[in-house]
């Protein structure tokens, strides 16, 4: 018996063996590799998004009897009109705002050493990272007839009757501003970080004022990182669903509700896929005049381009010609922005660390609302809580259909997640390591889905996965919140790569190791923080996903998201606070935890190195 399993498992080690052996041949051979590294990613960017989008262009004139009389509809229709403008004039104000209110933060982020960073990061990562439904739901809150900023100014004598702040564009701009001013400090921040700061201590050193060193010096080289975060959060804001839905009135309706409502009320699919394209054509024209300015590639990942890469867009030498001209006009306008803040202008940075502290306030209050509200003793949302209570706890656990609609989400999540974190890894090490023609293009690509409105991809995936016979399967959900997350990991796994010592790999193939080996023992470990953190995003862009849910979902358990909307439409009460707080809780303990690892990890490789 011994020799018969003996023989059994020799021959499965050869097997193995063998099999190591023809891989390890194939990943030799350069274009076998690179076939078999690309392949997922452009299987799925093909496969579910070319193909998809191809389908509603294609249902829009109704194929072949070319008509185009949706179009028509779209622009002859006031209603159709004013809604587009609408958009479009929300977008601009929350992208103003949000680089407004987010440059100051990113200017301090740039001087802070490694722990403060982390520890002002995380207050800006919790928010980043929890779910926009809860946050437009702490929004409602706040902002309501009853909410806190109307009970405040009513106990201090500032008003006799409630505001009507809710359901008006000052609550959509404020909860979009909330959305946003993380992603403006992160985007403008990786920029900035690149710049100098002794250019502008030797411009006052010259003989310039603070404020001219600052203007004429310093902010003319983070231009480019604002430029970058204005497109990424206007292309994002003009396709936003969640917050207008809920914050805004009739009359804010954006044109991602418009299309929602052509789609699953209205049924008019044709006027939903011209609709659709309407706002995809919006969005490849405002890439196009980015493109003028910026590298695109820079907007998603400014590491990829240095400052110094390129020579400056056509527009931006126009731009530079039209700056020379109204030279005596700034050399006013410094004069007089001198006067004003030089009391201000210390090198302790005073008013920055103020102005941040402010900020993190702003966009933690929402957060710890929710967290409050969620032991109250009241049968309804009042704030502050008439006492102490932790019946909805008690409810929460109790409830099975948060249960299910958790663990869902989670089981969604964690398949998403797992398969976007490989083929994007995989699709990283193609787009960074391969040399080929237009790999720029192809890396914009990659970043496609970033570009595309999700309610667009939402629309194309339903029409194609009906079509295939899978709307409405697990799998067919797994491969819509896999398209929104790959980007994602790309962009994390790239930075990572572009930072890895590559002479690290041939040193093992030196001491005998196989393409495999390497890879499984030096690479992937050294990889491991960026791997987590790209895990960690994929899961929270599919945790977080409403509209692409509402789409593919069918008759399955809702997510999460799905649960909170519909409730939400229902009631508010202080279970949505309690059911928010645990979600909080939890991305908050996924941040520190990532983190930890990533602080751990490179206090490792520098006592590595010091040896």
């Amino acid at each position: 018996m011994n020799v018969v399993l003996e023989s059994v498992s020799g021959a499965g080690i050869k097997r193995r063996a063998k099999r190591q052996t023809v891989m390890n041949c194939l990943l030799e051979n350069r274009w076998v590799k690179g076939a078999l590294v690309s392949g997922p990613l452009l299987i799925l960017l093909i496969g579910f998004l070319a193909i998809p989008l191809s389908y509603i262009v294609w249902g829009s004139f109704e194929g072949t009897k070319f008509n185009f009389g949706h179009y028509a509809r779209v622009f002859s229709s006031e209603t159709n009109l004013n809604v587009l403008f609408y958009t479009l004039r929300i977008g601009l104000i929350v992208t103003v705002v949000s680089l407004a209110a987010g440059y100051p933060v990113a200017y301090l982020l740039t001087k802070l050493k490694s722990r403060s960073l982390s520890t002002v990061s995380i207050f800006l990562l919790v928010p980043l990272f929890t779910a926009f439904l809860i946050r437009t739901y702490a929004w409602m809150i706040i902002l309501g007839r009853e909410g806190i900023i109307n009970n405040a100014l009513i106990w201090m004598g500032v008003i006799n009757e409630p505001l009507t702040l809710l359901n008006t564009t000052f609550a959509v701009v404020v909860g979009m501003a909330h959305v946003f001013i993380p992603t403006a400090i992160f985007t403008m921040y990786s920029s900035m970080v690149r710049i100098d700061h002794d250019v502008a201590r030797a411009a006052q050193i010259l003989g310039a004022k603070p404020v001219q060193a600052f203007l004429r010096i310093y902010f003319p080289l983070t231009l480019p990182g604002i430029f970058s975060a204005g497109v990424l959060i206007f292309i994002s804001a003009i396709g936003f669903y969640i917050t207008p839905a809920l914050l805004g009135g009739p009359s804010d309706t954006m044109i991602s509700q418009l299309i929602v409502a052509q789609m699953t009320t209205l049924l008019n699919f044709e006027l939903g896929y011209a609709s659709s394209i309407v706002l995809l054509l919006v969005t490849i024209a405002i890439l196009f005049l980015a493109s003028l300015f910026i590298p695109l590639e820079m907007i998603w990942s400014s590491s990829t381009v240095a400052l110094s890469d390129e020579e400056p867009r056509a527009a931006a030498r126009l731009l530079k010609k039209v700056k020379r001209s109204i030279d005596p006009l700034l050399y006013a306008v410094e004069a007089s922005v001198h006067f004003a803040t030089r009391p201000i202008l210390t090198r302790n940075a005073r008013w920055l660390w103020t102005y941040t502290i402010f900020m993190l306030f702003f966009l933690t209050a929402p957060l710890i609302v929710v967290v409050i509200l969620s032991f109250s003793s009241s049968p309804f949302v009042v704030f502050p809580p008439p006492g102490f209570s932790l019946r909805w706890w008690e409810k929460l656990a109790n409830a099975t259909e948060w249960h299910q609609s958790f663990f869902f989400s989670v089981q969604l999540g964690i398949a998403a997640a797992c398969v976007a974190t490989i083929i994007g890894t995989m699709g990283a090490f193609w787009l960074v390591r391969t040399k080929f023609l237009f790999k720029k293009a192809l890396f914009l690509f990659a970043l496609s889905p970033l570009m595309v409105p999700v309610v667009i991809i939402a629309t194309s995936l339903y029409v194609f996965e009906a079509k295939l016979r899978i709307l409405g399967t697990f799998g067919g959900l797994v491969m819509g919140h896999v398209l929104l997350a790959v980007p994602y990991v790309i962009v994390v796994m790239a930075a990572a790569l572009r930072n890895f010592d590559e002479s690290l790999e041939p040193a093992a193939a030196v001491h005998g190791a196989r393409p495999l080996q390497t890879l499984r023992f030096v690479t992937l470990p050294i990889l491991k923080p960026a791997l987590l953190t790209a895990g960690l995003l994929a899961f929270l862009t599919s945790f977080d996903e409403l509209l692409v849910g509402i789409f593919l979902l069918g008759r399955q358990t809702p997510t999460l998201p799905i649960k909170f909307w519909g409730d939400i439409a229902y009631q508010v009460d202080p279970l949505l606070s309690t059911a928010s707080t645990l979600i909080v809780v939890l991305v908050t303990a996924s941040i520190i935890a990532v983190q930890f690892i990533r602080e751990r990890h490179n206090m490792r490789t520098s006592n590595n190195i010091a040896e």
